[in-house]
């Protein structure tokens, strides 16, 4: 069985392993309407506070933040970054119940 601590680092590994993906630059945003921009600026600050729930151990808010930035997502990589994300979360939340 593993440590808390392991699994701690596991998730700030993951967590950082997220943060510097692709997901972190702007491709394609040139292509967007300045309405589309702002969908996905606000689809992206779902996806940052997800992260940032993660880290904390709200698991089930950053559920909610990640549904939430893929259902906005105008970009397919945030879409699929978010999608991603939600599976993660969910297997975190089923292994805790």
């Amino acid at each position: 069985m593993m440590s808390w601590d392991m699994k701690k680092v596991g998730l700030v590994l993951v967590l950082l392993s997220l943060t510097t993906s692709g997901c972190a630059g702007n491709s394609g945003s040139d292509q967007f309407s300045p309405r589309e921009m702002a969908i996905e600026r606000k689809a992206r600050n779902s996806y940052e506070h997800a992260i940032a729930y993660m880290g904390k151990g709200h698991y089930l808010l950053a559920r909610q933040q990640f549904s939430e930035a893929a259902a906005m997502a105008m970009s397919q990589e945030l879409h699929d970054d978010s999608l991603a994300g939600l599976a993660r979360v969910e297997k975190i939340i089923a292994a805790r119940r």
